[in-house]
């Protein structure tokens, strides 16, 4: 399993997940990447994955293919999980595979889409498929693999496999929050500062519902979400009190117990983790309905969508929300339910189907 890094996004969680159900199979898997020292390298250490960090020296290091051909061998891999498409990774993981002198399987485990913050990666896709460098790609979504059929990639050579999460993880107490934040209901986002993530939306939402005497305490956790520059945005809309920046946190389960609910705000996802962990905690969701959420939940249904970019609509669903326990006990049950679909073992059975 080859990733561009170690830090705490919803792919590379989702690999450790996928590494630790594996190995617990009887499947003999080592991870892999080309930048060390992010948060999640001890915990798959912790899970007993042997991994190898700093395989990339530096921006544009061609030897470092030549350390993945290297690794290939020494292992005896037959197969290499590609984690996303970002260049470096894709370079290296198939030109490694490529002068290791063995017969790899080169797999892409693809969570993004051209019309994202990654750009159009289609052309590099079509040309390792045409050259027989890649073997397949993973899809994690049905409306990410059709789109991707529109760029001219080969359905044959796609699957879907749904993302999944580790639904026993979330049954967890509350995290200890501050006692200033018990006069009012706790809202979560849970995001990495990216381009595709809209804070500014939901920073003008909290400014709409504030300006309306609402009371709550919406939570931002993501890394990014604690530098300056956020916490200036936070206290130019004189939202201080009732805005905090958490930074990257390792107790979203904690957060999602204290919370009513997840508030996520986004202008592209293609299978967003955040919103299936909500799910297995049994919290309801308020997002931007954008075509990535829709084979993941009906408006009205295990939650509320609204229109991307839209603050008002934002800040009156996040009103209704809250100000109606009946419908949020209606969403939160039909979202653990939900939940069942897009279980981590079921992911893992079809991730073992298709490596054989």
């Amino acid at each position: 399993m080859l990733l561009g890094n170690l830090d705490v996004g919803g792919a590379e969680r989702t690999a450790l997940e996928l590494a630790k159900a594996l190995r617990a199979g009887g499947a003999e898997i080592q991870a892999a990447a080309l930048l060390g020292g992010g948060p999640l390298g001890q915990a798959f250490r912790d899970a007993n994955v042997p991994l190898y960090e700093g395989l990339l020296r530096f921006r544009f290091d061609v030897a470092a293919a030549m350390r993945v051909a290297k690794l290939l061998r020494r292992e005896r891999i037959d197969t290499i999980l590609l984690v996303d498409i970002y260049r470096n990774a894709m370079f290296c993981g198939l030109w490694g595979a490529a002068w290791s002198g063995r017969a790899v399987r080169r797999i892409l485990w693809c969570s993004a889409v051209p019309t994202g913050q990654a750009g159009d990666f289609t052309p590099r896709l079509r040309r390792a498929l045409r050259r027989g460098r890649l073997d397949e790609i993973v899809c994690v979504s049905d409306w990410q693999r059709r789109l991707l059929e529109t760029y001219d990639l080969p359905a044959g050579k796609m699957r879907t496999i749904h993302n999944g999460v580790d639904a026993d993880r979330f049954v967890a107490a509350p995290a200890a929050l501050p006692a200033s934040m018990h006069d009012a209901p706790v809202l979560l986002h849970v995001a990495n500062v990216m381009p595709d993530k809209d804070f500014e939306t939901l920073l003008i939402a909290a400014k709409l519902l504030l300006q309306r005497e609402m009371k709550f305490h919406l939570l931002l956790a993501g890394r990014g979400t604690d530098l300056p520059a956020m916490q200036a945005e936070i206290d130019r809309l004189g939202l201080g009190d009732c805005v905090h920046a958490l930074g990257l946190r390792g107790d979203v389960p904690q957060l999602l117990a204290a919370a009513k609910a997840l508030v996520l705000s986004t202008r592209s996802e293609v299978f967003n983790i955040a919103v299936l962990e909500a799910f297995a905690a049994g919290r309801a969701v308020i997002v931007s309905d954008v075509p990535g959420f829709a084979e993941m939940f009906e408006n009205e249904c295990e939650g509320l969508k609204v229109a991307p970019g839209d603050p008002a609509a934002l800040a009156d669903a996040i009103e209704r929300l809250l100000g109606d326990d009946d419908l949020r006990a209606r969403l939160a049950g039909a979202a653990h339910h939900r939940s069942q679909a897009f279980s981590r073992e079921r992911m893992c059975e079809q991730f073992a189907d298709l490596l054989g």
